[in-house]
């Protein structure tokens, strides 16, 4: 791990050293013009009652320059509108985290690698591919809190679903590239999730959680199906989208306790994940192989019909590098039975489980050998 990180870091974590900075008085100084007023007071206006009285003028005023830099530069600032600008690359925070000076910082990283990008989802996939080796945070459910903000995630060098999404966003916000906070919790199955959305000409989108080095298209992921099955009959399982000023209704809180709405203003987004509704098999299991101290393992299954041994299929359960919900998922008819066949550390294989497709998912644990 790059120990530049947890230096850059540690020295700026504490608010109070971050809003008495002698770059952020400076910046205090300097005159307002029109829009810098307008996007000022909009931040204003609408920032956190927890953050009133707290939050200097002098860190928002920064935060309202490198936010207007931003925009100016981009390369797809003409598909950007104010009211997008101010609402989802203008805020200082994405769900009321601790205040951290990142966007100096995520501009100095990130903005070198997406400058010639032509479309904003272009961009995205770029930091995507980069921002865990980069800032040296990787997922992991031991970090201390789900919703850390960017340095305190890079303190410790991990971070939940919650706190990624938290780090997407700042990172895209630092090129000027609309970004919000998106999460609910299961329908079909218990938990949640958090993830970052961003806006390309006119329309939102999502990728894949990061992963270092890979590009992965947009609008598909692990979670795609479950997004698809929300239910909005009820508040608590719709799908909902974080914004600065209010909007239609109150981000119900999909982190931590309690399991209530919350005052972060929010869009309910539930529709536009509808279309990845028919994407759960009729039947489909989801493995996951454990050691003695409940940590996840890969290891690689194979799936074979009782009586004739013939494989079904086959795959390889996921590490704790994945999300605690992106399991191993395999599809068959509904009805099959089958064995659960588990590779052993000296390669050979012995009896794991029985795995029943019944309709809709099931969870099947091993003990990973």
């Amino acid at each position: 791990m790059n120990p530049k990180h947890t230096n850059w870091a540690d020295k700026r974590l504490p608010v109070k050293a971050l809003l008495m900075s002698a770059a952020f008085a400076a910046f205090a100084a300097f005159s307002a013009g029109a829009e810098e007023d307008g996007d000022y007071a909009f931040l204003v206006r609408h920032m956190p009652t927890k953050d009133r009285g707290v939050v200097s003028e002098a860190y928002l005023r920064a935060n309202v320059k490198l936010a207007q830099e931003a925009r100016r530069t981009a390369p797809w600032r003409d598909t950007i509108t104010d009211e997008i600008f101010r609402e989802y690359v203008l805020p200082y925070s994405s769900i009321g985290e601790e205040v951290d000076d990142w966007r100096p910082l995520f501009r100095e990283k990130f903005w070198p690698l997406v400058k010639d990008c032509k479309t904003t989802g272009e961009a995205v996939q770029i930091i995507n591919s980069k921002i865990g080796n980069l800032l040296g945070v990787h997922y992991n459910t031991k970090r201390d809190k789900p919703d850390q903000s960017p340095f305190h995630s890079m303190r410790i060098h991990m971070a939940s679903c919650t706190g990624l999404a938290i780090l997407q966003i700042d990172a895209y916000r630092a090129c000027g590239i609309p970004a919000r906070f998106t999460g609910c919790n299961w329908t079909t199955m218990p938990g949640n999730h958090s993830w970052a959305e961003y806006y390309d000409a006119g329309t939102w989108h999502f990728f894949n959680d990061p992963e270092d080095g890979k590009i992965a298209p947009p609008d598909q992921s692990w979670f795609s199906s479950y997004a698809g099955q929300a239910d909005d009959t009820f508040p608590r399982t719709r799908i909902y989208a974080a914004r600065w000023s209010p909007g239609g209704t109150w981000f119900w809180k999909t982190w931590g306790k309690p399991d209530a709405p919350t005052s972060i203003p929010a869009d309910d987004v539930t529709a536009s994940y509808r279309r990845f509704r028919g994407n759960i098999p009729a039947a489909r299991v989801a493995f996951v192989a454990r050691d003695e101290s409940k940590t996840r393992r890969p290891v690689e299954i194979c799936l074979v019909a009782p009586g004739t041994g013939k494989v079904m299929a086959k795959g390889m359960t996921y590490g704790e590098s994945h999300d605690m919900n992106d399991h191993l998922l395999i599809s068959l008819p509904q009805g099959t039975k089958a064995i659960v066949m588990a590779k052993t550390p000296d390669g050979t294989w012995q009896t794991a489980g029985i795995a029943e497709f019944k309709p809709g998912q099931s969870l099947c644990a091993l003990k990973a050998p």
